[in-house]
């Protein structure tokens, strides 16, 4: 299984977003069922308001 936390630092809610992500607060969590694959990864997320720079 392979698990996937994101830090989003421009969106915060609570619930599921997808079959396979949920939301709580500003973390993301996704899973996904990969046979013989086991990771756990972290991932920093955001968005300038300025996207030409």
């Amino acid at each position: 299984m392979v698990i996937d936390i994101e830090l989003t630092l421009n969106r915060f809610g609570f619930g599921k977003i997808s079959e396979n992500k949920f939301q709580i607060l500003c973390f993301r969590f996704s899973k996904w069922k990969i046979q013989n694959k086991y990771s756990i990864s972290f991932e920093i997320n955001w968005r300038n308001k300025n996207e030409n720079t």
